[in-house]
């Protein structure tokens, strides 16, 4: 590994020879881009920059709200933005020698503007919202490949999951980091048009219409030869993964129409390492080899319909073949399946201003996703429990949905106090099943000694196949207005309503409170909010509700040679008896949660940035299972003796999460230097970890009440960007500590003779123990690091015609100069975009780069010879290498 980080090393030292490097840069160069509040640009604003004893310096900004100045003072100048059906933005800022970026947000008439310097921002409005946002200066040192830019985003999010939407479209891949203009972390938003309660929103905006051919090439590699060996590996396991990906995006009608074209391709070879115990309880360490190969591409046309007017038409396409899946820890090479799986959506998005002082932004997803799924062997599948798994997956499934989206947001004013906001989404399609798994049987074991004494605990089999096909539907409306009572206090009040055609609960309204305080003179902000937040019930439980629930399709027990398992069979019944029913409550609601939070934020000096928030959910008719034909304690019997069991989908669950949290941010705009830390202390508790999760006493159920598998009391989280250090540029992040995280003790045996094998033991005080009561082992040092160097050559058209005489002007209308305004820049690698035709960047990244071992997937059966031991770790150190070549 040394050898080869030595010769990257060189390679990248010696690279500048073949580079020209760009001319220094004269007095201080500006950059503004001019937005209005959803992320698009303002054409032809017009920008003016004074400075003091010079006559004023005005430039309309291009079709993509760009407006570059060449050459200006340094020190403090006035920089105003101007937009017809705008608010005006007149404010002083202090220009350095070298490359300054400035985002001026403007909003419609009687909206408060935003300014955007650099890398983040809180903004100021009634919705007790806070934003961070990251410019290209940022985006531009963060993965390209869309996988692993969405795991960094989700890390820098808390890593708790996070809500991604792309232009106001939600789901789907993320584009091209190449397309990538800005992205936004939203927390504790209260607004109307939000539907997801306790989550990061990241908004994703894309580069707009652009008035010159530009395009980049992308390779990544990654070869076990870089990489270290797992904890649970005997040996390091191979590796191959090839990434090439390309774009070009430009102008067909000059000033009004671009196309956008991006394809990528991914063949990777990876190896899933197996853990386990053979029946003589010797450990088995091996691994099995999974080819893939994911294939991806998108076409975009965007055009200006109007000068207020723009339309943006999208297609996407993508297709993963993978083998040898779902192998890895306890499951053996037999237990592969193989999965053929994609999916192709079409956009529409119409955007723009309606008169002078309304603004409305349309838009329609039509999306088909398919998913084939099938076992490598037909075999009976063994289970021995935290042990082996054995056998065929009886994995045999065929699903497709057919969906579509079609939104509507309508911003305007009322006087110069109301900024109001409404709109609708109506989300819906048609989805198809089909499922034939477990049809060679299931036999479970509950230890090694069961297994080689041939007594099964449990043997279930679904006889025949099914296919289930059905239509869902989701609508939702939302009012919201921003209030601004007086220069310190700005209130929202909203209204949300959800429905959907799966259950008979029409009536789902959801108040929306928010407020922003800031005392006058003064640089502290206060926030503070509360919503009421429902949920969708998943059409995947809808689906099992049919498929389980069909005359000649049931899942029968056969009895073992354990005497309790069969004796929990009940007397008179069949020694085979058939299987049970999945259906839903007659009473079903739409599962909800209560929301509420209070911050403080305040600027410390002029560089770091501090925020301190408490956040409070409550969720109420959360879906759960329960077996409504659970045995009798005392006599034993089911009341349906006939059929196995019958699980019911209620909401009728609860949760509870309080969290606390600190984040601090410094950053020197002008050497490149941002450093972001999140500290989390966390509680969350919950009735079930998912909907399907049945209770090991059906009769009691809210005796599940316990930690959440993410019940995660401490987490810190830190992500630092450097500047350029002898060319190079170093990013880091990821996670720095992680407090342990809950696991499941079971006793491996049926104790309540229910057949669903969830029990748990009994205390000292003779009361089954709590759900999720053990915990693992903490997490710390598990941090990625990418250093790149990239290079800038050849001399583009626009600054030829600047040396002939054009000079500024030129520069402006190609949006260049310090900003890079055309084809961006490439990776901060000391250079501009605007100054250079090419650019070539070379990388290297590391995953867990400090190689820690952290252990995970710790054993929670007791008759297993490994309980309460780790079974996993964290992946070990993987290297990739590659490079991107713009032009």
């Amino acid at each position: 590994m040394t050898r080869a980080a030595l010769v990257l090393v060189a390679v990248l030292a010696t690279s500048p020879l073949l580079a020209q490097a760009p001319p220094p840069a004269a007095q201080a160069q500006l950059r503004v881009t001019v937005l209005d509040q959803t992320g698009a640009g303002i054409p032809a604003a017009q920008v003016t920059v004074t400075a003091q004893g010079t006559a004023p310096v005005n430039i309309a900004a291009d079709e993509r709200g760009l407006a570059a100045f060449p050459a200006l003072p340094i020190g403090a100048v006035q920089l105003q933005v101007d937009a017809p059906g705008f608010v005006s933005f007149d404010a002083p800022i202090t220009l350095r020698r070298g490359a300054n970026t400035q985002t001026a947000t403007l909003k419609i008439e009687g909206f408060q503007e935003q300014v955007v310097v650099d890398d983040a921002v809180t903004q100021a409005t009634g919705s007790a919202e806070t934003s961070k946002v990251l410019d290209e200066s940022v985006i531009d040192q963060l993965p390209d490949d869309p996988d692993e830019l969405q795991a960094v985003l989700e890390q820098m999010a808390g890593g708790l999951g996070a809500v991604f939407r792309v232009n106001g479209f939600t789901g789907g891949r993320l584009p091209n980091r190449e397309d990538i203009r800005q992205i936004r972390f939203r927390t504790n938003s209260f607004a109307a048009d939000n539907h997801d309660a306790g989550r990061v929103q990241i908004e994703i905006i894309t580069r707009p219409n652009v008035q010159a051919w530009n395009g980049n090439i992308n390779a990544n590699f990654r070869n076990d030869a870089l990489n270290a060996r797992d904890a649970f590996a005997a040996t390091k396991t191979p590796q191959n993964i090839a990434r090439v990906a390309g774009g070009v995006r430009g102008p067909i009608v000059a000033r009004k129409t671009s196309l956008r074209l991006n394809l990528d391709r991914n063949e990777s070879n990876t190896a899933a390492n197996i853990y386990a115990l053979r029946p003589d309880g010797s450990p088995l360490l091996g691994f099995v080899s999974n080819p893939s190969h994911t294939t991806f591409g998108t076409i975009g046309l965007e055009h200006a319909l109007t000068d207020m007017q723009t339309l943006r038409v999208e297609y996407q396409r993508q297709q993963n073949v993978s083998r040898n899946g779902g192998v890895g820890g306890f499951n053996l090479p037999e237990r592969a399946n193989n999965r053929d799986n994609g999916n192709g959506q079409a956009r529409l998005q119409v955007q723009g201003l309606i008169g002078r002082s309304t603004l409305n932004e349309f838009h329609v997803e039509l999306r088909n996703t398919w998913n084939n799924q099938v076992s490598v062997s037909a075999a009976p599948s063994v289970n021995v429990l935290d042990a082996f798994n054995a056998g065929g997956s009886g994995i045999n499934t065929r699903s497709t949905q057919r969906t579509f989206e079609v939104a509507d947001n309508l911003d305007f004013t009322i006087g110069r106090k109301h900024a109001t906001r409404v709109g609708f989404e109506v989300f819906g399609g048609r989805y198809r099943y089909f499922d034939a798994r477990n049809a060679a049987g299931t036999y479970t074991f509950s230890s090694l000694e069961a297994y080689q004494a041939g007594t099964p605990l449990q043997f279930t089999q679904r006889i025949g196949e099914v296919n289930t096909s059905f239509t869902a539907y989701q609508t939702a409306l939302y009012w919201q207005d921003d209030i601004r009572t007086t220069r310190t206090l700005t209130i929202s009040l909203g209204v949300r309503q959800e429905m959907q055609t799966l259950i008979a609960d029409k009536i789902n309204l959801m108040p929306r409170l928010g407020l922003t305080y800031s005392p006058r003179n003064s640089k502290t902000i206060v926030r503070g909010g509360y919503g009421l937040f429902y949920d969708w019930y998943d059409s995947n439980l809808y689906d099992q509700t049919l498929r389980v629930n069909c005359p000649g399709y049931p899942d029968p027990f056969a009895p073992s040679a354990d005497a309790s398992c069969r004796g929990s069979l009940g007397v008179g019944v069949p020694i085979v008896q058939p299987g049970g029913r999945i259906q839903a409550s007659p009473s079903l609601k739409m599962p909800h949660v209560h929301q509420a939070s209070v911050s403080v934020e305040r600027p410390i000096g002029a560089n770091l940035r501090a925020a301190v928030g408490y956040q409070t959910l409550r969720g109420r008719n959360q879906m759960r299972a329960r077996d409504i034909n659970t045995p009798d304690p005392i006599t034993g019997l089911r009341p349906e003796p006939a059929i196995g069991s019958v699980t019911q989908f209620e909401s009728t669950g609860r949760s509870a999460r309080d969290s606390l949290n600190v984040n601090l941010g410094y950053a020197i705009p002008r050497r490149q230097i941002n450093l972001g830390m999140n500290y989390t202390l966390a509680r969350y508790y919950n009735h079930a970890d998912n909907a399907t999760q049945l209770p090991v006493d059906s009769y009691q159920p809210d005796l599940e009440w316990g930690p959440s598998a993410q019940d995660i009391r401490h987490r810190m989280q830190a992500n630092l960007f450097l500047p350029p250090m002898f060319g190079f540029r170093v990013t880091l992040n990821g996670l720095v500590y992680q407090s342990a995280a809950p696991y499941n003790i079971t006793t491996g045996v049926d104790n309540n003779h229910d057949q669903v094998i969830n029990d748990r033991p009994f205390d000292a005080t003779g009361k089954t123990i709590g759900r999720n009561s053990a915990r693992g082992s903490a997490r710390w040092g598990d941090m990625s690091m990418r250093l790149s160097r990239a290079f800038a050559f050849g001399v583009p058209s626009v600054n030829r015609a600047a040396r002939s005489g054009q000079g500024a002007a030129a520069l402006a209308q190609q949006g260049g100069g310090a900003g890079g305004g055309g084809p961006r820049g490439g990776g901060g690698g000391g250079f501009q975009q605007g100054t250079s035709r090419f650019n070539l960047e070379f990388f290297a990244q590391a995953d867990n780069v400090l190689n820690r071992v952290n252990f995970t997937n710790y054993a929670g059966t007791m008759t297993s010879r490994l309980f309460s031991q780790p079974t996993a770790a964290s992946q070990a150190r993987r290297v990739q290498v590659g490079f991107q070549f713009r032009f």
